[in-house]
């Protein structure tokens, strides 16, 4: 009897972990409500209230912090979003870089089972958010710290990995170091950046991401030349690039007029949700699925299901869902000077390739941790049957069996409320203090009052639609 009730006892502890990320899909899906709405404050309370309320666990605080951060960014509360990002980083960080205890706990129940650190494409788009953050407080040398930070990480990430991510440069974090060294006055620096992200933007990063060089980065390229008196290099960058390679004109703008930088964040970032493929084996080195990775995420192959000696087993993965943007463009209208959103960041595609690198790289630890529910599930029905005979031994094998596959589950844990991309949309205007326009090719208008512009100077401004 005592038995029994381990085996009972037991089955209610891991269908507890089994059911452990429902409460956490439901406040998501709750949150995600409100930010469709455009209601961030009731986004931000909906979130704080699921912690509260135990729907987000310590293991879940990475993907609960990235949240907060891009709320509190939404809501202008730009020291506390950066205050907050700096401990998802910092935490994210850590688990990067030691193994982590619950991790024996997966091997058990699922990936949800360990502490988050974040997608790759996740933890940089952490510093983006802060770069953000710190440039519309005005904070240009703690927003330059964090666009160098974008690269850093990509090259430290895939130090690590055997098979390499597609994502190794990115060529708007280099625009934006090129931005923030001119808005500092260091030209020479912003030059060398802009050329990097030209670089990025014509070969690598456009060519993988499908996404164009905006067209204003060549002008950014000219106009820092001729600020640092580099008039050598001149003759070279215009047979080089052409007729879009921009004229220098900006030169003269810049100094009677203020430029307005609005940075859209458009559309509903990635989503997840459970995958499953089906394998059998009858030890560790013979096994078959009729899934594996290939194409962009896992390709079906057909295998026979029944066979003698061979124990089925149900295997999940994360499935990533990309969510087209509505918005085509954003046109951006300060005292007349009106001016076109371009793609600058695509974050989708950035995410559907990390991620499919990721599978490739964490399939086979898949199936390890299904080889060791199955050992798991034989050695409860050997000691089932040692202390109460074949009907135990059946009882515990069988409950063993069932708990196994309640706690297959992928781990869907994201951030949800990333954009799908991220546009720029630029305009000089007039010294003064104006109402910004914006305006969506889908008909959705904003303005955005007291926007004080200065002769030389920038004003930076997000903007958020979903989806």
């Amino acid at each position: 009897m005592k038995s029994l009730q381990r085996i009972a006892f037991g089955c209610a502890i891991v269908m507890l972990a089994a059911c452990g990320q429902n409460r956490m899909v439901r406040s998501t899906a709750v949150m995600r409500g409100k930010l469709i709405a455009g209601d961030w404050n009731g986004a931000l309370a909906t979130l704080r209230q699921g912690k509260t309320s135990g729907d987000y666990k310590e293991q879940d605080r990475v993907m609960y912090w990235m949240n907060e951060g891009m709320l509190l960014h939404l809501l202008g509360r730009y020291k506390e979003s950066t205050d907050v990002l700096q401990k998802a980083e910092r935490r994210s960080e850590e688990l990067f870089t030691k193994s982590i205890r619950k991790s024996i706990k997966a091997k058990f129940t699922s990936e949800a089972a360990t502490d988050y650190q974040g997608e790759d494409y996740e933890k940089v788009m952490i510093n983006v958010v802060k770069a953000l953050s710190f440039m519309n407080a005005n904070k240009m040398s703690g927003a330059l710290v964090e666009a160098r930070k974008i690269n850093e990480k990509l090259t430290y990430f895939n130090s690590k990995y055997q098979k390499k991510n597609v994502y190794n440069q990115d060529g708007f974090a280099h625009w934006l170091m090129g931005l923030l060294f001119e808005t500092e006055k260091s030209y020479d620096d912003a030059r060398i950046a802009y050329m990097k992200a030209i670089k990025l933007y014509e070969g690598h990063f456009g060519g993988k991401f499908g996404i164009a060089p905006p067209p204003y980065i060549y002008e950014d390229l000219m106009r820092v030349t001729i600020m640092n008196n580099d008039t050598d290099l001149l003759p070279k960058f215009k047979a080089t690039y052409g007729p879009k390679g921009g004229t220098g004109a900006t030169v003269a703008a810049l100094k009677r007029k203020g430029e307005v930088i609005v940075f859209h964040l458009n559309g509903e970032g990635p989503t997840k949700s459970d995958f499953f493929i089906n394998c059998i084996f009858r030890n560790a080195l013979q096994w078959f699925c009729d899934g594996r990775p290939g194409g962009e995420f896992i390709q079906r192959k057909r295998i026979v299901l029944s066979r003698p000696g061979y124990t089925a087993l149900k295997i999940a993965f994360p499935r990533l869902h990309l969510h087209r943007p509505r918005i085509r463009t954003l046109t951006i209208n300060v005292g007349g000077a009106m001016g076109e959103s371009v793609p600058a960041e695509p974050i989708n595609p950035i995410a559907a390739k990390t991620f499919r690198d990721k599978t490739a790289r964490v399939f086979k630890n898949a199936i390890i941790r299904a080889i060791t529910k199955v050992l798991t599930q034989k050695a409860a029905g050997a000691a089932g049957k040692a202390v109460g005979g074949k009907s135990l031994g059946f009882l515990a094998k069988l409950t063993t069996s069932v708990i196994n596959q309640a706690t297959e589950e992928a781990d869907k844990r994201t951030w949800t409320t990333l954009p799908a991309r991220i546009d720029v949309a630029r305009v000089f205007a007039r010294p003064g203090v104006h109402q910004v326009q914006l305006r969506t090719s889908d008909g959705r208008s904003v303005t955005i009052p007291n926007i004080k512009v200065k002769a030389g100077k920038r004003v930076f401004i997000t903007y958020r639609t979903i989806p």
